[in-house]
Parts: structure tokens; sequence; C-alpha cells
């Protein structure tokens, strides 16, 4: 397996480059670590419909967290990396990082847990996804982003890394308070 894939194809894709196709068409089964960064939808009444939004569209909070794929219009649904494709396609990552907001998902399911993207990419075959609870600020969650894989490099495990990258937020900087490091989480699979 390669070591890395920060998107798609081991390097970053911006829109409109980053869609679903090209993300599945750079063989995420042969990465050992997968990095998101994107905009998240979390789908309460359709967990399957949570999405990874891939490229900048311009739509408003309430649209991107509650549409369905269904209601948006094509050209929106293009760039949309949705949950249920996601399980279709399976992986071998060590780690996959979703640097987007409600990533986890919304809606819980007894022996389930949270159901949407970080359950869809542990289903894919993931060892461990990073993945928010809510909305992270980008400012925050670069500095949090950046000690994570620092700690990675120096051989830390991510829940070891995680841990350490969150109290370096918490101790330095002027991202004291525990909302700016908290909403994201370890979810670890086989």
């Amino acid at each position: 397996m390669s070591p890395v894939c920060t998107i798609l194809v081991g390097k970053a894709r911006r829109s409109p480059q980053a869609t679903p196709a090209a993300y599945l068409a750079s063989s995420p089964e042969h990465f050992s670590y997968i990095h998101f960064v994107a905009h998240g939808t979390a789908s309460r009444l359709s967990p399957l419909d949570s999405a990874i939004v891939l490229s900048k569209i311009v739509l408003s909070k309430t649209v991107l967290s509650k549409t369905a794929p269904s209601e948006g219009n094509a050209e929106d649904d293009s760039f949309k990396l949705y949950a249920r494709e996601i399980i279709r396609h399976p992986l071998r990552a060590d780690l996959v990082t979703i640097s987007a907001c409600y990533s986890a998902g919304e809606r819980a399911y007894s022996g389930e847990g949270l159901v949407g993207l970080s359950w869809a990419f542990l289903r894919a075959g993931a060892h461990n996804v990073v993945a928010a609870l809510w909305e992270a600020t980008d400012a925050s969650t670069e500095q949090l982003m950046d000690k994570f894989y620092d700690e990675l490099d120096k051989g830390a495990g991510p829940d070891a890394a995680l841990r350490a990258a969150k109290l370096s937020l918490l101790r330095g900087g002027g991202f004291h308070n525990p909302f700016y490091c908290a909403p994201f989480q370890l979810y670890s699979g086989s």
C-alpha cells in the first residue's frame, strides 16, 4: 500500500477536480492514510445520505446539513461523496481523517453507534477514522491537524496523537476552550 492519499491520488485536489469519481479512480484501497479537508453534511433522517462535499459549492448551512440527494440539483450532487458510496468500496487504510463539520454522524443506532461518514469508512474497512461531531473552525482545525500529523510522524498511534494534538491546542495559541478540539473523535474498527 502507498503511504498517503491526501484527498485524492496522493496529491490534493481542488474543485472542480475533487469529485467522487476522481476519488474512486484514485484507488483509495491502496492508501494507508486518507485525509479529506472539506465540508460535511450529516443526514439525521437518512444517515447514508451524509456526504463529504468535495468542492467549493455556495450553499447555506441549512441546505448543507439537511439536503438529501434527491432534493439537490445534479450539479451539487456531483461533488458529494455519500456514505452509501463509501461503504461500497473496500478500504485497507490505517487512518481516514475527515476534517469536516458533522463528519461523525448525527444519528445513533443500537449496536452501531453514530451512523454517518465515520461509520461508512469503518464499514468499508478503514481501521481508524478521525471525524468531527459538530462545526469546527478552520484556524483551530488546521493547528489541531498539524500537531496530530506531527505526532503520527513521531510514531504515535492515532489515539495518542489525537490526545497530544488536543492538549497542545488547549495549552497553546488562542484556542483554550474545549469547543475547538472536542469535536474531533477517533473511531476504531477492525
